[in-house]
């Protein structure tokens, strides 16, 4: 009798990420000349979706704590700490800080169009 695969877990389709942003930033980083199965694209949507809600899983339980509603980049980056990402703590707050000089003065109304692209 042959072993049977291990069952799949497969990830709600309507709380994964989309699709096309995943396979435009995989783009970005790859050599222009490179290619990416459909399995690898599924793959990383699903490790993607949930290693964001892993995180915002802590920092929501941080915000139950605090009687606070709003997650904050600084929530973010306090939870990765607390969860072990410490290699990626540096570049998260520099990123934080950039973004932050670049939004000072834009009123909210005017954010989400700015915010809108990954540039």
């Amino acid at each position: 009798m042959a072993a049977q695969a291990p069952p799949q877990m497969v990830a709600n389709p309507d709380r994964l990420l989309p699709i096309a942003n995943i396979s435009r930033i995989m783009k970005q980083a790859l050599p222009a000349n490179a290619k990416v199965a459909k399995e690898a694209k599924d793959c990383i949507q699903e490790c993607v979706t949930e290693f964001i809600g892993f995180i915002t899983s802590e920092a929501s339980d941080r915000l139950a704590k605090d009687d606070r509603k709003t997650i904050t980049g600084n929530d973010i980056i306090d939870s990765m700490r607390a969860l072990g990402f410490n290699d990626y703590l540096a570049f998260l707050q520099l990123f934080l800080e950039k973004r932050r000089k670049a939004l000072k003065g834009v009123p909210a109304s005017k954010r989400r169009k700015k915010d809108s692209g990954m540039n």
